[in-house]
């Protein structure tokens, strides 16, 4: 298994790792895999909120860049 590591970009949780093993671990702390799926959902609903106020607040073609910096590319 490979060892992936997710940046949450939230207070109180900064990164979320699953280890070679397929353990979790919210900065270095082990936790359940119910606890990670609670902490990548809470991240997700925190982006969305902040692509919103980034909408609302940046000019269209800055915010039309930034859509463009965090698009998804799939290989």
């Amino acid at each position: 298994m490979e060892e992936v590591k997710v940046c949450l970009h939230k207070k109180g949780a900064h990164m979320l790792t699953k280890n070679t093993e397929g353990e979790l671990f919210i900065d270095e702390k082990r936790i359940s895999q119910e606890q990670a799926i609670n902490e990548l959902i809470e991240a997700a609903q925190d982006l969305g909120y902040w692509c919103q106020v980034a909408k609302d607040v940046l000019p269209k073609e800055e915010f039309d860049e930034v859509q463009r910096a965090y698009e998804y590319h799939e290989d």
